[in-house]
């Protein structure tokens, strides 16, 4: 039976790397992981940089096989024992393992080392301009003890057991496959289903060296978008021989089906289901978050899809979605322009690694490949499709901003995506781009693949625009386009850019705390949650000079009181989705606001009436 020990403690690290690997480190500092030397604030340097630990190695050991597994290096990785090279992997945004068995010395201490690269090279494609801020190593080490026979721990960082489902009518059909390391005839590979309760449904065995098995399943329950608890099956894979457990794996997966609609936008089970998306592009420096309280957020402003951007999740991370019924996005944060004969092979190899490690979520829905702005990247991308649907896992391909492209040709992606910017809703391009593709291109569904701007809470205006970075803006920029956009039966839906402020960029929803939430976020929540609340806007816009003013109170409940220093307000008119107070007298000074609703919810803020404007309130571009 397998065992996993985690390292991530006790490392030194060095930008001084040895040529001989038996030389002791200089200039070193002592670290814990995951520990990356340049980040989104402070790029630093490209280069290799070297990272060393003491691993002891028992004797009783020497019967089994030795594994080291890593959740994330960028972006060239050497792993040594010792003075041995055991292996080299390129790609920094997926997880691999690598063996080490043959070159560790059983019964003594040996000396681990990770040579990190994120130098550009020719045979590999190049990293988009947000994720080559990171170099070294930004996800966990573990060291893996496995008997000789095991499931794979070789393909691809994989499970070795690969999971496809489809729904045909009333029957779900389930194919699986278990890759074995070291098989042996006699060796047996069982497979059982439960349900979701724990009962055993099915079950069946099969020989190590065509570990295949199929099952039907009667009204399958289905994995559904946006449930608390979206519907999942265990599988229990055990690897025998004679009886004895040589290695066991417990897996979950959902039945779900998948169709893009030029007419109707996303069909999940045959439901049309309109994707409510944020970008989540966390900075692998960003203080670690606890996944459910991250998840918890999205949820609460009753989102159901996320497109992951510039790094690779945890499994923890796959497995919560999973059951918290979470669409994402996934994709390689890599520059397809770039690519040539030298790097294809890597390319395809990163997106095969993508591919057979989210294999057996449900919660992957989406597979992107941007091909850039070139006839190199665009073929690419074509590849890169072909790849995702020849691997038939129930996922759709996208091309996240082919309408933008300027050779328009066709692709073989199931959805085809749309970026928008800040300045796109003052062109009028927000509504004329996807409804003049929607009439001139009929067989791809389409989605917007990023919107959003910037808003600084600072900021504030009451006739806010573009480029004066106001909170008020950046709710009004998204009350606009929710109406322009989302509202398109055709449309699939769209992901906000993005949920988090990051140091540069303040198009989050949330600041950079992780707490602060924004009106746009209000906003979103009164438009897609069912729990109910109410929330005055632009309660950090303070200080104020006018004498009447408008106030916009953001709300799912079906009608919101409005007081002024204990005087009821007329009753809010509701304009698209948002309760809008007009001509509210203000007094000098103090002034109390009161939300309330029906259902028992309650906002309050305090707006002070003064003679002069706050210059605090407005943004001035530094010199």
């Amino acid at each position: 039976m397998r065992q996993v020990f985690n390292l991530n403690q006790g490392w030194i690290f060095s930008r001084d790397v040895p040529e001989d690997m038996a030389a002791p480190l200089e200039n070193y500092l002592e670290i814990n992981l995951p520990y990356t030397w340049s980040t989104r604030n402070a790029q630093g340097f490209k280069g290799k940089c070297i990272y060393r630990k003491e691993l002891p190695v028992p004797a009783e050991l020497r019967a089994i096989r030795l594994f080291l597994e890593f959740k994330g290096v960028s972006n060239v990785c050497l792993v040594y024992v010792n003075d041995t090279c055991v292996g080299i992997h390129k790609g920094g945004f997926t997880a691999f393992c690598m063996e080490i068995t043959k070159a560790v010395v059983f019964g003594k201490t040996n000396i681990i080392s990770i040579v990190a690269d994120n130098s550009d090279y020719s045979a590999m494609c190049h990293l988009l301009p947000d994720a080559e801020f990171f170099g070294g190593v930004w996800g966990d080490v573990n060291l893996i003890i496995a008997g000789v026979t095991h499931f794979a721990l070789d393909d691809h960082g994989s499970d070795g057991v690969y999971i496809n489902t489809k729904v045909d009518g009333s029957v779900g059909r389930v194919a699986i496959h278990a890759v074995i390391s070291n098989p042996v005839n006699y060796d047996i590979v069982s497979f059982t289903i439960y349900d979701a309760a724990g009962e055993r449904i099915n079950a069946a065995a099969a020989p190590p060296k065509d570990a295949n098995v199929k099952f039907e399943i009667e009204n399958p329950s289905l994995w559904k978008p946006g449930m608390d608890n979206a519907y999942l099956y265990k599988l229990r894979v055990k690897l025998l021989r004679d009886g004895e457990i040589l290695d066991e794996r417990d897996l979950t997966f959902g039945f779900r089906r998948l169709e893009a609609s030029s007419e109707k936008g996303l069909l999940v089970n045959g439901k049309k289901t309109p994707i409510k998306g944020v970008i989540w592009g966390q900075d692998a420096d960003a203080p670690k978050q606890e996944l459910k309280k991250d998840l918890d957020t999205i949820r609460a402003m009753g989102a159901n899809a996320i497109r992951l951007l510039n790094y690779y999740q945890t499994e923890s991370f796959f497995e919560l979605c999973d059951r918290y019924g979470m669409m994402l996005w996934c994709e390689l944060p890599l520059n397809l322009d770039s690519v040539n004969e030298d790097s294809k092979e890597n390319l395809m190899e990163q997106y095969t690694e993508l591919i057979k490690q989210v294999y057996n979520h449900p919660s992957v829905c989406f597979i992107a490949a941007d091909g850039g702005a070139t006839a190199e990247g665009r073929r690419a991308e074509e590849e890169v499709h072909k790849l995702i649907q020849s691997f038939n896992c129930n996922v759709l391909s996208v091309s996240p901003d082919f309408i933008h492209y300027a050779d328009k040709k066709a692709t073989i992606a199931d959805v085809c995506g749309i970026k928008f910017s800040a300045s796109d809703l003052q062109s009028g391009d927000f509504a004329a781009l996807p409804d003049a593709f929607h009439v001139n291109e009929k067989i791809h569904g389409i989605l917007i693949s990023e919107y959003g701007t910037a808003g600084d809470i600072r900021y504030h205006s009451a006739s806010p625009q573009n480029g004066d970075f106001s909170e008020e803006y950046q709710a009004m920029y998204h009350e606009t386009a929710a109406d322009l956009l989302l509202r398109r039966d055709f449309i699939a839906g769209g992901f906000i850019a993005e949920l988090y402020d990051a140091a540069e960029f303040k198009g989050g929803l949330i600041c950079a705390d992780y707490e602060t939430k924004k009106d746009a976020y209000w906003f979103y929540k009164s438009q897609w949650s069912d729990d109910k609340f109410v929330k005055i806007a632009s309660s950090r816009f303070k200080n104020r000079t006018e004498k009447r003013i408008s106030i916009k109170v953001y709300s799912n409940c079906r009608t919101v009181n409005l007081t002024v220093n204990g005087k009821l307000q007329k009753g809010g008119v509701l304009v698209g989705g948002v309760f809008l107070f007009e001509e509210v007298r203000l007094n000098r000074g103090n002034n109390e606001i009161l939300a309330q609703t029906e259902e028992g919810c309650s906002d309050k803020i305090l707006l002070h009436r003064k003679k002069n404007e706050d210059p605090s309130y407005v943004f001035h571009q530094e010199v």
